[in-house]
């Protein structure tokens, strides 16, 4: 089985801040990983946490498809896709692909603040306790 070191982290414009307070209060679990993300996403995570974030294309070009595919390689530990239920916009990334992807390939999805916390926590079991 190969090594899956990789964390693909996107969100809806308005679930930035709290995915940013998320990876800087549970730093010690993400720097332990390589985050990719979409370019609206990755800029403000890479800002505001000094972690270093690949980033691909913007989602209005397809960055999250781009992510999506890679969920399907074996290379992907989490996907935290923290989107706005009630307010997306039209040229937000889409996370029906990642429903599909995510299930078929058994990479646990985190869609809200909640499932996040708890993923965090599980990929930080193996650094010596809970995060």
């Amino acid at each position: 089985m190969p090594d899956v070191h990789t964390l693909i982290m996107i969100a809806h414009r308005r679930l930035h801040a709290p995915l940013v307070k998320l990876v800087n209060r549970e730093r010690r679990v993400f720097e332990t990983y390589r985050l990719l993300s979409t370019t609206e996403t990755g800029t403000v995570l890479e800002r505001e946490t000094g972690l270093e974030v690949t980033s691909v294309f913007p989602a209005k070009k397809g960055g999250d498809i781009q992510l999506c595919g890679l969920v399907c390689s074996n290379t992907i530990a989490a996907v935290y896709f923290l989107r706005d239920p009630l307010k997306q916009a039209g040229d937000e990334p889409d996370i029906t692909p990642f429903y599909r992807a995510c299930d078929l390939n058994n990479v646990p999805l985190a869609t809200n603040l909640v499932s996040a916390v708890a993923v965090t926590h599980w990929l930080g079991r193996k650094l010596g306790g809970a995060p």
